[in-house]
Formats: C-alpha cells, sequence, structure tokens
C-alpha cells in the first residue's frame, strides 16, 4: 500500500476522512514503455526448422 503524506500546516485533517485528487502528468501517460532487447540480441540460436514449428503450433488449436 503507498501512503500519501500530508504537510504539517494540514495537521487537522489527521485521523479525518479526506477526497484526495491525483494529478497525473500528460508526459506520463503519452510515454510508452518498451523493452530494451539489446541485452539479450544475439544470445539465442535457433536450431531446427521453423516453418515447421510454426505449423506443429497451429495444428495445436
Amino acid at each position: 500500500m503507498n501512503w500519501i503524506e500530508i504537510p504539517h500546516q494540514y495537521n487537522q485533517l489527521y485521523s479525518k476522512h479526506m477526497k484526495v485528487i491525483v494529478l497525473v502528468s500528460e508526459k506520463l501517460i503519452a510515454k510508452k514503455q518498451r523493452y530494451d532487447f539489446s541485452d539479450v540480441v544475439g544470445k539465442l540460436e535457433w536450431q531446427g526448422n521453423a516453418v515447421q514449428e510454426q505449423r506443429k503450433i497451429r495444428d495445436e488449436w
């Protein structure tokens, strides 16, 4: 659980019910998170026939 820190000048609100409005920056919403694959590039090598494997997977449906 995350907590919201209330500034000291609002001490009278401690232990009271309140509504909190959170405003999110447009920059945070628009920014897409993309995974950087550079750390795994070239580390795996396919051994086998890719077309046969694709056909096998389709037949499982």
